[in-house]
């Protein structure tokens, strides 16, 4: 790589929105990190300075390509997922970035990952508490007790922020509980709970709520019309 090169960097992701949204969330970095579709990378894996992944949901195909990319270069891989540690599969050897990570807080996680400086987060504390939200009970739905961390002033739980994360991404209630393995009724029940807290009604509102917060890309003069 040449001296002061942005570094070259791909996802392996089965969602097609996801990658797109990788590569967009990026797109004002590019004078530091170059996202390469992964047939590119593939094509070319020697210049391939870092691979992520989403090991959540990994089809075969997915599985054989990041066993390329990591034996056919010299990538640095890293996984990449809303899931914490305790929620995959299986233990995994490489780094884990998570995608809550705001595009400024991912460009600098990669660069201390190709680097070999980057050290994950200490857990923090966590308090168990009982999520409970008006409607649920009615419902007959008991949304089941989680480990939380109060993770900004508006104080929303991981869970509640990864939800209005993927709100933020573009994502629908039953895509939501399909990434996050959750009923619609536990998804509705947590988005309540969040826009209680977030001072919103509408889903727009929640939008340029997590924008203006680094959950997506800087808002536009488009993104701010309903």
């Amino acid at each position: 790589m040449a001296m002061n090169a942005p570094l070259q960097i791909t996802l392996v992701d089965d969602s097609d929105l996801a990658q797109a949204g990788f590569a967009k969330l990026l797109e004002p970095y590019a004078e530091r990190v170059v996202v390469l579709d992964y047939r590119d990378a593939i094509a070319r894996p020697a210049e391939l300075d870092a691979v992520l992944y989403e090991p959540m949901g990994q089809s075969s195909m997915s599985a054989s390509l990041l066993r390329d990319l990591q034996t056919a270069g010299h990538a640095q891989a890293a996984v990449y997922t809303w899931a914490g540690r305790d929620q995959l599969p299986a233990q995994p050897a490489n780094p884990l970035l998570s995608k809550s990570l705001t595009a400024s807080q991912l460009v600098v996680s990669v660069e201390k990952l190709v680097d070999g400086r980057f050290e994950e987060p200490a857990q923090r504390a966590e308090v168990p508490v009982v999520a409970m939200a008006s409607g649920a009970e009615a419902a007959g739905e008991i949304v089941e007790a989680e480990a939380v961390t109060f993770v900004d002033d508006a104080g929303l739980t991981p869970r509640e922020a990864d939800i209005v994360a993927l709100i933020v991404a573009g994502h629908s209630n039953r895509e939501i509980g399909e990434e996050l393995q959750l009923s619609i009724n536990s998804v509705k029940t947590y988005i309540r709970s969040a826009y209680r807290k977030m001072g919103v009604e509408r889903r727009t509102q929640a939008v340029l709520w997590g924008l203006a917060r680094g959950l997506g890309a800087d808002p536009s003069a488009e993104a701010l019309v309903s």
